[in-house]
This record gives C-alpha cells, sequence and structure tokens, in this order.
C-alpha cells in the first residue's frame, strides 16, 4: 500500500466519537420514526389505573392519568425531530442569504445587519419565545417560526463573516467587472468557498435547535396536552422521577441522544473537511 493510499485511508476512517453519534442518532430517530407504528396502545389511551409501576404489560408504567409511558415515549419523538429541522430549515436560508449580501454588498448595508444582529443576539432567546408564543399561540408553524428567528442572527453572523474573505478575492473582482449580478456572483463564486462551514454550520444548530425546542416543550411553551412529546412528558412525569425514574429519563435520555449524535456528527463533519482542506494545499 502506498503511502498516499495509506493517508487516504486514515483520513477516512471514522472516529470513536462519530461512532457513538450515529448509533445515539439512530436510535432516536428510529423510536420517533417508527415508534407510533409499533406502540401497543395510543398514546392518550386510559389503560390502567394511575402511576403503575413498570411491568410486562406496560415497560415504563402509567402516569397520573393511566395513560401508557412507553406508547407514548414511542409517540412522542416526531415533534422533537420535525420542528427542529423545519426551523433549522428556514433560519439558515434566511440567515445565510441576509449573512452573505452584507458580507458582499459592505458599506452601510453592512453595518446596519450587523448592528441589528448584534442587538437580537443580546435578546434573552426564552424571553423572545415567551412574547410571540404568548401573542400567537403554540402552534406548529409559530414555534417553527419563533425558533427560527431566535437562530437567524447567528447564522447570519457566522455566514458573513466567512464571506468577507472570499469577496476580497480577485475572482469576485473579475466577477463583478464582467457584469455578473449580485446573485450570480454569490452562487458560482462565494457560495462554493463557503459550502464547507455552512454544511457544518447547519449540522451544529440543529443540535442546538432540537436542545431549544425541547426546553420550549418542557416548559410549556411548545407541545399542549394531551399530546405526546419527549419534552414535555419529562415535565409531565418528574412528579415519578422518584417512585419510576425510568418514565422522565427514558424521554430525556432521547432528547439528549439526538441532540448529541447530531453534534458529535457535525464536530466529525468539520474535523473530516479540515483534514480534506490540508490535504488539498499540500
Amino acid at each position: 500500500m502506498s503511502l498516499a493510499t495509506r493517508e487516504k485511508s486514515a483520513r477516512r476512517k471514522p472516529s470513536v466519537a462519530a461512532v457513538v453519534g450515529v448509533i445515539a442518532l439512530a436510535m432516536s430517530l428510529c423510536t420517533a420514526l417508527l415508534g407510533p407504528l409499533v406502540r401497543p396502545y395510543a398514546p392518550n389511551a386510559l389503560v390502567g389505573a394511575p402511576r403503575l409501576a413498570p411491568s410486562g404489560a406496560h415497560p415504563l408504567g402509567t402516569d397520573d392519568l393511566g395513560r401508557d409511558l412507553f406508547s407514548r415515549i414511542l409517540s412522542g419523538g416526531l415533534d422533537v425531530v420535525v420542528v427542529p429541522l423545519l426551523a433549522t430549515v428556514v433560519a439558515f436560508v434566511l440567515g445565510t442569504a441576509l449573512g452573505m449580501a452584507s458580507g458582499y454588498v459592505q458599506g452601510r448595508f453592512d453595518v446596519v445587519v450587523s448592528r441589528s444582529v448584534d442587538v437580537l443576539i443580546s435578546l434573552p432567546p426564552l424571553l423572545l419565545a415567551i412574547v410571540f408564543i404568548s401573542g400567537f399561540g403554540s402552534s406548529l408553524h409559530v414555534l417553527v417560526l419563533v425558533t427560527a428567528a431566535f437562530f437567524i442572527p447567528r447564522i447570519t453572523r457566522i455566514v458573513r463573516g466567512v464571506t468577507v474573505p472570499v469577496v476580497a478575492n480577485d475572482f469576485v473582482s473579475a466577477s463583478r467587472l464582467r457584469g455578473l449580478s449580485t446573485s450570480a456572483t454569490l452562487w458560482r463564486d462565494v457560495v462554493p468557498n463557503i459550502s464547507g462551514v455552512l454544511i457544518v454550520e447547519f449540522a451544529a444548530r440543529l443540535g442546538n435547535v432540537i436542545m431549544f425546542v425541547a426546553t420550549l416543550n418542557f416548559l410549556g411553551l411548545g407541545t399542549q396536552p394531551p399530546a405526546a412529546s419527549w419534552g414535555l412528558m419529562v415535565s409531565e412525569t418528574l412528579s415519578l422521577l422518584r417512585t419510576n425514574p425510568a418514565a422522565p429519563l427514558t424521554a430525556a435520555a432521547l432528547i439528549a441522544a439526538l441532540a448529541v449524535g447530531v453534534s458529535l456528527l457535525a464536530d466529525e463533519l468539520a474535523a473530516y473537511l479540515a483534514k480534506d482542506q490540508l490535504g488539498g494545499r499540500r
């Protein structure tokens, strides 16, 4: 085996963190996506006495109303996956467009955008969520928009920061001199040079959004009872922590596995792209 082949093989070998991330992510996603198909009971069905201990019929016991907690766990993961994914896509599309435009145009527009981003980032996220959700309700589209609004300024700042050095290159100036439109120049010259950062940023932000949405559900600002949701279930079953700790800990562990799995894969992707770029410079 040649030296180049060995280096290429070593570069592509996944780390232990990446393997752990894949396992954690697969466990949570399988539970969230396939759980509703295999649950033994409807999530809101009253199937036994309240606060039953775990048994063969009810692996996680029952809650204060007599609902099967195992069935609710299997039914409560979709909003922890769907809402963060939608919110991240919305935030990323708007934040990327605004950040690239700010870094490309610069001047007064860049100053206004940068100062606005600084102000928005300084606002407490939960305060922002409480204000909007109190005024517009806690429906799916409101939750997606509120979550996206919190992350747009952060994405804008990152994208603007990586766009400015690219715009300073001669090939961007050449495109301007040829009369290419702003959108064409950004798509042709800027996007390919920041695509690695965009991919890693999307993956990293998705992990943050998952925890943010789960926190909103835990505080009662997101999904409302009697719907099954992992974040809401942690809050609802905290009273069982001493007598049936598996009830709240299972939901919390699935949320953590989902967020940690995404974060570990984002770190692995960032490391891979950094090595790939380093190898390209040799």
